[in-house]
């Protein structure tokens, strides 16, 4: 999905968050997707982002901007999660509770702030426009590897919680995450992952895979080889967020489910589905 107007006055909103003077970064945020003499590069949302992000980064001195706010996601959401009997939920509930964690967002349009949030009630108000369990589960049922992208700190305690009922209901699964290559936004890394004792439960569960992507989203082709290798000989692909559903939206792959909620009007526009809306279902061209 190419970047439009609206994702740009939304990364110049994700930067102001950290008090820094967006008005030094508008020539450079719009100098990004272009090349040397003016084109545009068609780029995606989060490949613009990285950077911009990466300057952020620079100019504020500190390596990882996000870094309290996501451990402060990871703490939270194990917190709630522990509030739960995950053990006995059905494929469908996981499905559910999983999106549930995709709300745990700093780098959309919507804001959203983990302290604040009343899990009971928002687990309630999920309302997906789409959900295909049944073309899943038949994919599942011939799947040999499964490969789950991740997206946000402290929503990766809700993936993992999804990636153990899938565990339990196909024991032969071979299991994979992916994470982000190095800091962008309040995106997951291999490193939060063994920072954060919270965490642990995954690496029993799953392969954890550092892609070596850049952005909050993952990008085919700036993943590692064996990345690669991974993704191209999986039988299925969970995408979480949108930042990776932007990222993968024009392949043509069968293999591939988007789990996310629709948090800003471009993506809205893209899946056909009203803003604020849970999806949950196999990749088709979009229009």
């Amino acid at each position: 999905m190419k970047a439009q107007k609206e994702c740009f006055e939304c990364l110049k909103n994700q930067a102001q968050v950290h008090g820094v003077e967006m008005d030094k970064y508008y020539a450079f945020l719009d100098g990004i997707s272009k090349n040397e003499s003016g084109e545009s590069l068609e780029l995606t949302p989060p490949q613009i982002a990285i950077e911009l992000y990466k300057k952020i980064a620079q100019d504020l001195e500190v390596e990882d901007i996000y870094a309290q706010i996501k451990t402060q996601s990871i703490q939270r959401a194990f917190e709630l999660i522990q509030s739960l009997k995950v053990e006995d939920l059905s494929l469908q509930e996981a499905i559910r509770l999983c999106a549930l964690g995709n709300v745990i967002d700093y780098g959309s349009a919507s804001q959203f702030c983990i302290d604040d949030f009343d899990f009971v009630k928002e687990l309630k108000k999920l309302d997906f426009a789409w959900f295909e369990l049944g073309k899943f589960e038949s994919v599942l049922d011939k799947a040999k590897k499964l490969v789950m992208l991740g997206d946000n700190a402290g929503e990766n305690l809700f993936d993992e919680v999804l990636l153990c009922i899938l565990k339990k209901k196909y024991p032969l699964l071979r299991l994979y995450y992916f994470v982000r290559g190095r800091p962008i936004i309040n995106d997951i890394t291999l490193k939060d992952l063994r920072a954060h004792h919270e965490c642990k439960g995954i690496f029993e569960i799953a392969q954890v895979v550092d892609s070596g992507v850049r952005s909050a989203g993952f990008v085919y082709e700036d993943a590692s080889l064996e990345t690669r290798r991974i993704f191209d000989e999986a039988d299925v692909i969970l995408s979480k967020g949108m930042g990776n559903f932007e990222c993968l939206d024009e392949r043509s792959d069968k293999r591939i489910f988007y789990l996310l909620k629709i948090k800003c009007q471009v993506v809205a526009r893209r899946l056909g589905f009203e803003l604020g809306k849970m999806v949950f279902g196999q990749n088709k061209p979009f229009l």
